[in-house]
């Protein structure tokens, strides 16, 4: 919560500086645009109108150095995932005797040196626990979502799992195994995040319709490959695509463990691919 009024009092700051400046660098104002003031009937109880009272700009909020170091140590802890990877009170304050250590240019003694591999254990146990979460909290998402699919009578379901919805149809040619679709697309979590689009970058991607392969690995995720087996040029569609025909348990770059996709794509072309690349000698 500090640091979101930090950022806030910043802002509010910057804010009050434009419209300071605005103000006194605005032109003059003409004859024609001098204030009017009304004045009351002579005899009247109305009372001439008073002038507005100046604006105060409260005093921007002073913190002292400690309170500055408390939101480093909460952005550091935030980005060495100390919540999700649970460390318990003991371990963050041994963590804290290290921090102290390193602040003060002590060099590590020669026990700590030693220490490396087991910590690089303990993390890798810590990790694993917390990415086994990420899957099953994933995994039982994917089954009530999966559930809730069926109700929308628009959605093909494939013997694969792969589920499909046809927003567009299209009237071009239709891709066949080993040829490459030109694709825009946009991928979300069923969350509705997005986490890649062709789209927002405003550049098209061929796609490769085959699994990859060590000689060839140019291939798309199953679940993409299927899909657009099922579209032709000018089709655009929904594809739903569970966690086996993603990219499974482990996940990848920017994918969490056992997450299921649903792309939103256009086919704009289908051609031929190329000869793959010759691998290389050894």
């Amino acid at each position: 919560m500090k640091l979101i009024k930090i950022i806030a009092a910043v802002l509010a700051g910057s804010g009050l500086f434009v419209a300071a400046t605005a103000q006194n660098n605005a032109p003059p104002a003409s004859t024609q645009d001098a204030v009017k003031f009304q004045l009351p009937n002579v005899g009247s109880s109305a009372q001439p109108a008073q002038p507005a009272a100046a604006a105060v700009t409260p005093p921007a909020p002073k913190y002292t150095d400690a309170q500055l170091m408390e939101v480093l140590g909460y952005i550091t802890g935030l980005r060495m995932s100390l919540a999700e990877l649970e460390f318990t009170q003991e371990q963050v304050d041994a963590m804290a005797r290290g921090l102290s250590r390193a602040a003060r240019g002590e060099q590590p003694t020669a026990e700590m040196q030693s220490m490396t591999q087991p910590l690089q254990e303990l993390m890798g146990r810590k990790q694993q626990v917390f990415l086994t979460k990420v899957k099953n909290h994933n995994l039982a998402s994917a089954a009530s979502f999966f559930t809730k699919l069926k109700e929308n009578k628009n959605v093909q379901e494939l013997p694969s799992g792969l589920r499909y919805e046809v927003t567009k149809a299209g009237t071009g040619a239709t891709p066949k195994p080993g040829q490459v679709a030109k694709i825009h697309y946009t991928g979300t979590f069923i969350e509705g995040q997005v986490f890649d689009s062709s789209v927002q970058r405003g550049e098209p991607v061929d796609v490769y319709l085959q699994a990859p392969t060590k000689e060839d690995p140019r291939g798309a995720i199953p679940g993409m490959v299927e899909g657009l087996l099922k579209a032709s040029v000018g089709e655009k569609l929904k594809l739903y695509i569970p966690p086996h025909l993603a990219y499974g348990d482990d996940g990848a770059q920017g994918i969490p463990p056992a997450a299921t996709l649903i792309f939103d794509v256009e086919v704009l072309d289908v051609k031929d691919a190329p000869k793959a690349p010759a691998p290389a000698e050894k």
